[in-house]
């Protein structure tokens, strides 16, 4: 994969949201309006790691074509 690609925006309960591109190379780039810090609510961190992260993983394994740390894409 050349360049980078646009994988999609996730949203947070709280309305942080970030834009995800894939590349150039193997680099996953993750652009939040604010990023990850202590003060974010206990209600996105929890979303972050149940929901967002693993839908992530699944759009770099749609991507790629690959299985992504046990992901299999849909």
């Amino acid at each position: 994969m050349n360049g980078r690609h646009y994988l999609g925006t996730w949203t947070l309960p709280s309305g942080n949201k970030a834009d995800v591109y894939l590349g150039p190379g193997p680099a996953l780039a993750v652009e939040w309006e604010t990023p990850p810090s202590p003060a974010w609510p206990c209600e996105d961190v929890e979303h972050w790691r149940a929901v967002t992260f693993p839908e992530i993983l699944r759009a770099v394994a749609s991507a790629t074509g690959q299985t992504v740390l046990g992901v299999a894409a849909p």
